[in-house]
């Protein structure tokens, strides 16, 4: 339920004003996403999944919340432009990049202020031998294993491990 008043919201407040100075932003096309740029200020606001549509992997917002990136999440100093709600603040970093973006908890939405993007992008680079690194593992790992049946009547096996045993009378 909660989720379709994030998109009655969402779809209500098509023109955003400028959290930093008001300004109403502009629909901007960036690879594949429409962002809302302020003309004033050069922040850009981005609904969830837009970094991605936009920057590619480089800028996926999944990347943020590692131990490698991670930093400290405080509340923020303005409301989202999207829906009103309280921004928080967070710091991302990999080694000496750091740089510090605007999240909304309720609808998604992301606040980089001007150049912040080109931050962003230059960590997520950062990181691409990192992820590449987890990956050859992962398939390694998968490669070990070797071919798993996973028939219906070995799911069926797994799951009775699992069912209520009726208690002795």
């Amino acid at each position: 339920m909660a989720h379709s008043k994030v998109s009655e919201q969402h779809m209500t407040n098509k023109v955003l004003e400028c959290p930093r100075d008001g300004t109403l932003m502009m629909e901007n096309v960036t690879g594949e996403a429409v962002l809302d740029l302020c003309g004033k200020c050069g922040g850009q606001f981005f609904d969830t999944g837009e970094m991605f549509g936009a920057f590619g992997m480089k800028a996926d917002p999944s990347l943020w919340d590692r131990d490698e990136t991670a930093g400290a999440v405080r509340e923020g100093s303005f409301k989202c432009p999207r829906c009103n709600k309280q921004m928080v603040t967070q710091d991302i970093k990999h080694e000496a990049d750091k740089v510090e973006i605007d999240r909304c908890g309720h609808c998604g939405g992301i606040w980089l202020d001007k150049g912040e993007v080109d931050q962003i992008v230059a960590i997520g680079v950062k990181m691409e031998p990192v992820l590449a690194a987890e990956k050859a593992k992962a398939k390694e790992d998968l490669d070990k294993m070797g071919e798993v049946d996973l028939n219906p009547g070995l799911i069926a096996k797994f799951l009775k491990m699992f069912s209520k045993k009726p208690e002795p009378a």
